[in-house]
């Protein structure tokens, strides 16, 4: 490697993973990989409870919550319109919302938001189911730029909505507008300009990520399959077919190095996908394992996640642990429906989709519960919590959040 390309990629590293270790500044956190690497997560409970920090009603929809430098950022809906708040993140007190016209658009569920916003350099990016983009002043709530994905780029609309969140990296925010004229799109991301678009599937329902050991490089999993692209022009690298019944591909890839774990439900289940060469090539393919939406997280050579889907099989879903080298589970533990599940360090944290909060450890040797609580009401919650500087948060689908004090500090 060649001095000028060593220094890329080392800025590109610095970019997308930023030294704020401890914020939580996207979906899945700052790698996109649904961990944190923060220590300190209070384990022993005894009779305690998580205390609440603060709580909040934003409406409907299942945008998780992130946090970036002390503040806090989710979209609701509600009265047909799309918000998003901005909350201090220690005392949960209202900074500031911007509205827009936005359908609650429910089809076989209740609707609302569906993708989680991004921040970046003081820019705070959302896209809306309908298709409305906005770039903002992160602490203000200014509108800096806006676009649309279906006006603007000619992007096609998935049956349940725009949901994949935005990328930030290289000074570009990239999104997946599913257009047949270049899905994937690349705008500058202080200005909103086109820099480049790429492919010509439709979009599927993950957000775009970047390698964990390839900064340079993007991952999609669109309606159908996975897809690589450079971070730089756009141009495609690789693809691998994974084409599911109703188009849905919702769950995060996993990167594993030189492969790709992948996962999706309606009779495709997983696969995961030798990247190391000029094409991508299944290593295996199992449909003991499937996972409709919630996203996979990795602890040495083993995922855990969700087993199962929506509707009539809803009730047979289950925590599995899976052997990432074999393709077969090590256990299953029944009880938290379809659910998600984040890392934090060496613990599994399980939020059902009944509000209920555990915290496991990630051990391929079966399922050991360190606690359990409720933390929310209602039913199909599938936002995945998110922990940041000592904070838990979680959503229920009707828009009810909590902020729990997770850390050994909050005792």
């Amino acid at each position: 490697m060649n001095c000028r390309v060593f220094f890329l990629v080392a800025s590109l590293s610095l970019a997308f993973f930023p030294s704020m270790a401890d914020d939580w500044p996207g979906f899945g956190g700052a790698r996109r990989d649904g961990a944190s690497t923060e220590k300190g997560l209070r384990l022993e409970w005894g009779d305690d409870e998580p205390k609440p920090l603060w709580k909040a009603k934003v409406g409907a929809g299942y945008s998780s919550v992130i946090e970036a430098v002390g503040l806090a950022y989710t979209v609701g809906n509600a009265n047909g319109k799309n918000t998003i708040f901005c909350f201090d993140a220690n005392s949960g007190e209202k900074k500031w919302t911007h509205s827009f016209p936005c359908e609650k658009a429910p089809k076989y569920f209740d609707g609302g938001s569906r993708a989680t916003p991004a921040v970046a350099d003081g820019i705070l990016y959302l896209a809306s189911h309908e298709g409305a983009f906005f770039a903002f002043e992160a602490k203000t709530g200014k509108v800096l730029w806006s676009k649309n994905l279906i006006e603007d780029f000619n992007g096609r609309r998935p049956t349940w909505g725009f949901s994949g969140s935005p990328l930030v990296s290289d000074g570009k925010v990239i999104v997946d507008t599913g257009s047949k004229d270049g899905a994937l799109v690349a705008m500058n991301a202080k200005t909103g300009d086109l820099v480049w678009r790429g492919g010509s599937d439709e979009a599927g329902y993950a957000s775009p990520m970047l390698r964990a050991n390839k900064p340079t490089e993007i991952l999609v999993f669109n309606r159908a399959g996975l897809c690589s692209f450079l971070l730089t022009d756009g141009k495609p690298l690789y693809r691998f077919q994974h084409k599911t019944r109703y188009g849905i591909n919702a769950a995060q890839p996993l990167d594993t190095g030189n492969s790709i774990l992948i996962s999706s439900a309606y009779g495709k289940g997983s696969a995961l996908v030798d990247v190391s060469g000029r094409t991508a090539k299944a290593i295996w393919e199992t449909e003991s394992f499937s996972s409709q939406m919630a996203s996979l997280v990795k602890k040495d050579n083993y995922a855990y996640g969700i087993h199962g889907q929506t509707g009539a099989r809803a009730k047979y879903a289950t925590l599995c642990c899976l052997d990432i080298r074999k393709g077969s589970n090590r256990w299953e533990q029944k009880g938290f429906g379809l659910g998600s599940v984040i890392l934090v360090g060496d613990t599994l944290v399980i939020l059902s989709d009944s509000g209920e909060l555990a915290l496991a450890e990630a051990n391929p040797a079966g399922y050991v519960e360190k606690a359990r609580f409720q933390v929310l009401g209602g039913k199909d919650g599938w936002t995945p919590p998110s922990y940041a500087n000592g904070r838990l948060y979680c959503r229920s689908s009707r828009g009810d959040i909590v902020c729990l004090g997770m850390a050994e500090t909050n005792r």
